[in-house]
């Protein structure tokens, strides 16, 4: 039975920005095979443009 559902819509219980840079960082060094030519740094600016925070068409 479900007792409670939270929402964090200001992020104070979830550091989003830093889940995501982690998430970034473990999916180039993962798939370093297929992305070993591009630049971390350029894939994780490229991914946060593409993620729009969250707000982007499913």
């Amino acid at each position: 039975m479900i007792k409670a559902i939270l929402f964090d819509l200001d992020g104070t219980l979830l550091d989003r920005d830093a889940s995501l840079k982690g998430f970034i960082d473990d999916q180039h060094h993962r798939l370093n095979t297929f992305l070993g030519h591009i630049p971390k740094g350029d894939f994780q600016a490229r991914f946060v443009e593409l993620d729009s925070r969250g707000y982007m068409e499913r």
